[in-house]
């Protein structure tokens, strides 16, 4: 059996996340009853009684806990945004996993953290097809996010937000693969060096760094990662598939028994809830809104409906 070190060149670990338990809805309210990342994490890695925690002998950094958090608590280290120019170089591009650095044009740390947002944002970027190389998953501890993703891929295919984009694929063995690699000239060979290097340098810094667990204010308000990405995205897509992208959308309304406490607004972790009349419930920003559910939990009027 490997030990802890080999097991995580492997997979990978707590390292691969960026953890701010600060915006963790049970901090941010004891009574609140998510357990989003804790339901799907299949190495039994997070415990929420005191808060926010992550094991690093447990976490093998599949980063399925990534793309359910509804308040940003529990996110990539990695920089989503930066694959999408490696990507494009090539008109077939191929998206793998880094532990095995085979056959591919851009890696994440595990694809399981390949949320909805992710894939749409991938198919509206790119053009043609896009294979994610899954071909050594079902040999790594981590293939349980196997079917999460593929579940995924279907409900974004089925939802039409992908028509007129980029296929997504998935090739679960090698011979499935159609890997060209990047064919470059006399000048994009020495840019292409020079990126690699800067990317190599990156990676090493980001190795030997160990993330610092931030903590914000209470009443600092911003957006998760998954949902700053799909607003960018939705701005791109063309008029005849913006309805479809309302499936990420939620509705919230206030009944008669609101007493504008304001305290909703307060505590909502994402500032979907604006303060706007002292008298009044507060306005609803449904493009900052998560379904996070905070907002009715809290609510002693039991006055929102989400």
């Amino acid at each position: 059996m490997p030990d802890k070190s080999e097991r995580q060149k492997q997979t990978g670990s707590r390292d691969d996340l960026q953890i701010e338990p600060s915006r963790c809805l049970r901090i941010r309210f004891s009574d609140s009853s998510c357990e989003r990342c804790r339901a799907i994490c299949p190495a039994a890695a997070l415990s929420l009684e005191e808060g926010l925690a992550i094991s690093h002998d447990q976490c093998s950094g599949c980063l399925l806990c990534t793309t359910v958090c509804p308040s940003g608590a529990v996110e990539q280290q990695a920089d989503f945004q930066t694959i999408i120019p490696q990507l494009r170089k090539v008109p077939e591009p191929v998206l793998g996993c880094c532990r095995t650095r085979e056959q591919a044009h851009a890696w994440l740390p595990c694809l399981g953290g390949l949320a909805e947002e992710h894939l749409l944002a991938l198919c509206r970027s790119l053009s043609g097809t896009l294979t994610l190389n899954l071909a050594h998953c079902n040999d790594c501890p981590n293939n349980s996010m196997l079917a999460v993703l593929k579940e995924r891929l279907q409900r974004i295919t089925a939802s039409g937000l992908t028509t007129g984009g980029c296929e997504l694929v998935t090739a679960t063995a090698q011979t499935e693969l159609q890997y060209q690699p990047e064919s470059v000239d006399r000048r994009s060979f020495f840019r292409s060096f020079r990126n690699s290097l800067f990317q190599a340098a990156a990676e090493v810094v980001q190795s030997n760094a160990r993330p610092v667990e931030r903590n914000s204010s209470y009443g600092d308000k911003r957006l998760p990662q998954r949902r700053e990405l799909l607003n960018r995205t939705r701005r791109s897509l063309p008029e005849e598939i913006q309805a479809a992208a309302q499936q990420f959308d939620h509705n919230l309304s206030f009944n008669t028994a609101c007493s504008a406490c304001q305290g909703c607004a307060a505590i909502c972790p994402t500032g979907a809830l604006v303060i706007t009349d002292q008298e009044e419930h507060p306005a609803f920003l449904q493009e900052r809104c998560t379904g996070c559910g905070l907002c009715v939990e809290f609510c002693l009027d039991q006055a929102i409906s989400l």
